[in-house]
């Protein structure tokens, strides 16, 4: 069975792994990015992990699932946030194929992630737009089948929308959540999982907090449902760690601004391969690419 090498570049952390032609992980790992060292230097690190796994793994080709507006036809960065400096411009897909001599893929990390939950999360659906809830907000639409990346790489970026007047992301984000969180409480460095267990508690502030989260990640995902009117809404990312409860929870928010015709023909679901989705993805990429 074919084996690919893939890697996941995120801001933080890059995983890299194993990953065969039926999507199963072999083996897996991570790294520190270094995102302050800039592009360059991540492809840098990239590399210099793809030669030590090659020389352990026969592998087919390498599979790139990374942050930032992808062309993934030539597997170029042709736009990036801050996160990571002097990104747009880098041409992955030429520089790992000259420097490990395999074949490349390269597409955008919440592309990925869509892809690896179209192939293996047995949503059976052609057309549905996926969100990432974590440190900022992600998005990837599939229509009749196929993903939809915009005539510039960029569609999915709704993150930077406006919802009453405020960022998208930054209201409605695990960011977004803590933001809110230190305005009634800022005595503590919070976390997404620390704001909820007070919440459960019935804290009052925290109250406060989570129900203007939960009002402002329903209203966008109300606009986008009026928008594409998927059959599904895949939420992934790293909010999903509340599980079966955030998904009430953002189900019940959503009603409240949708209308009910509309809502009883859209079903809001988790993402089903949590943090390999990116990986398992962008091997599902270079699968199609190479039929293609």
């Amino acid at each position: 069975m074919n084996q690919y090498l893939a890697f996941d570049i995120g801001g933080t952390q890059i995983k890299y792994g194993i990953v065969d032609e039926s999507g199963n992980i072999i083996s897996h790992g991570l790294m520190d990015t270094e995102a302050h060292l800039g592009g360059p230097s991540i492809i840098d690190k990239v590399i210099a992990k793809g030669k030590r796994l090659i020389e352990d793994h026969s592998v087919i080709g390498i599979a790139i699932s990374t942050a930032g507006q992808v062309d993934f036809h030539t597997g170029t960065i042709v736009g990036a946030g801050d996160t990571i400096p002097n990104y747009t411009g880098v041409e992955i897909k030429l520089r790992i194929e000259e420097a490990l001599g395999l074949p490349v893929e390269v597409r955008n990390d919440v592309d990925c992630a869509a892809l690896g939950e179209q192939w293996l999360g047995g949503h059976d659906v052609n057309n549905f737009i996926a969100l990432t809830v974590g440190t900022g907000i992600g998005g990837a639409i599939v229509i009749d089948g196929k993903m939809y990346s915009g005539h510039t790489f960029s569609a999915g970026e709704w993150g930077y929308m406006l919802v009453e007047g405020e960022v998208f992301e930054k209201v409605a984000s695990v960011s977004g959540l803590i933001h809110l969180a230190r305005k009634y409480k800022e005595d503590r460095d919070w976390t997404g999982k620390e704001i909820f267990a007070l919440y459960d508690e019935g804290d009052v502030d925290m109250k406060l907090a989570a129900d203007t989260f939960f009002k402002h990640l329903a209203i966008g995902i109300t606009n986008l449902i009026y928008i594409f009117n998927p059959e599904k809404v895949i939420v992934g990312g790293g909010i999903t760690a509340r599980g079966e409860r955030f998904l009430q929870e953002i189900q019940q928010e959503v009603q409240k601004y949708i209308q009910p015709s509309i809502y009883k023909n859209t079903e809001i679901v988790l993402a089903k391969l949590s943090n390999h989705a990116g990986m398992v993805g962008a091997v599902y990429h270079f699968i199609k690419s190479r039929q293609a």
